[in-house]
C-alpha cells in the first residue's frame, strides 16, 4: 500500500499565529518524517520557496503571521523508503488586529489628548438644537446658563467663544443631539487639524473650513485664539494645541 498523508485540521487561530495539527501518515514503509509548507496562494506545491523551517512534527505553532489574511497549509510525509505524500490543502484565516482600547498607543486621531500633557475633560450634553452629527475635535460652544451638565452645540463661526473641544472616544464616533461626550478645556493638549503651516509656540485660532481646524494667528483677525502649537506642522497635518479656556479674540 503506497504512502497516504494524514488530515490536517487547525486548532486555533489569531491575528499573527495559528495552531494546526496533521494526522499520522499510513501505507508506506514506517518510520515517517513530515514536513510543513505555507503560502497565501490556494493550490500551491510544496517546495523551497514555501517550507517553514524546523516545523516537522505532526503539530505547528505558526507565528509572525499578518492579521486578516488567508494561509494555505499543505504537510510532505516521507516514509523510510524516501516515498512521499502530499495531504490536501488546509485554509487558515488569521483575525483582524483589533484596535487598542488605550488610545495612547495608537498613532493619533483628531480629538486625541497626549496624556503627557493632559489636565481634564468637562462632561457635556449636546444640545436637542443641535441638528448635526459632532465628532472628535469639534469645537463647541455653551448654548444654556442653568445648573446641571452644561448643553453644548458646534461653533459654527470661528469668532465663536469655544467653551472646548470633544474628547477623542473609541466608543463613539458620533455624537448627536442629547448624547453627552467629554470635552477638552485648558491645559489639555489635543491633537486638532493644521489647516496651513503652524510654528511650534505660535498661538493658534479657530479655523473652521476643517472640522477640528487651526489655524496660527496672523495679525488681529477677531477670530478665537484657543490656544498654543506644541509642533511645527504643515497645513493638513494634526498638530498638538495646549488649549486655553475660555477662547478669546484678538481685535
Amino acid at each position: 500500500m503506497p504512502i497516504a498523508a494524514g488530515a490536517l485540521s487547525k486548532v486555533s487561530s489569531g491575528e499573527t499565529v495559528a495552531s494546526l495539527s496533521s494526522a499520522a501518515a499510513s501505507g508506506g514503509t514506517g518510520p515517517y518524517t513530515y514536513q510543513w509548507y505555507r503560502s497565501t496562494s490556494s493550490g500551491f506545491t510544496p517546495g523551497v520557496g514555501n517550507i517553514i523551517s524546523g516545523a516537522t512534527s505532526l503539530t505547528l505553532s505558526d507565528t509572525g503571521l499578518t492579521a486578516a489574511t488567508q494561509y494555505y497549509y499543505k504537510v510532505v510525509a516521507t516514509d523510510s523508503l524516501a516515498a512521499t505524500a502530499t495531504s490536501a490543502q488546509l485554509a487558515v484565516a488569521t483575525t483582524a488586529a483589533a484596535m487598542s482600547p488605550n488610545q495612547f498607543v495608537q498613532a493619533p486621531f483628531l480629538g486625541m489628548l497626549d496624556l503627557r500633557f493632559n489636565a481634564e475633560s468637562v462632561s457635556v450634553q449636546i444640545d436637542s438644537s443641535e441638528a448635526g452629527e459632532l465628532v472628535a475635535g469639534q469645537a463647541v460652544k455653551v448654548v444654556d446658563s442653568a445648573g446641571g451638565i452644561p448643553k453644548v452645540i458646534a461653533c459654527s463661526a470661528d469668532s465663536d467663544e469655544v467653551f472646548g473641544f470633544i474628547n477623542y472616544d473609541i466608543k463613539s464616533k458620533k455624537f448627536v443631539a442629547l448624547d453627552k461626550c467629554e470635552i477638552s478645556q485648558a491645559g489639555n493638549v489635543m491633537f486638532l487639524q493644521a489647516t496651513g503651516a503652524i510654528s511650534r509656540g505660535a498661538r493658534v485660532t479657530l479655523d473652521l473650513t476643517s472640522v477640528g481646524g487651526v489655524a496660527q494667528l496672523v495679525g488681529s483677525s477677531g477670530d478665537r485664539i484657543v490656544g498654543y502649537a506644541f509642533d511645527k506642522v504643515s497645513g493638513g497635518q494634526l498638530v498638538r494645541v495646549k488649549l486655553l479656556n475660555p477662547s478669546f479674540s484678538v481685535a
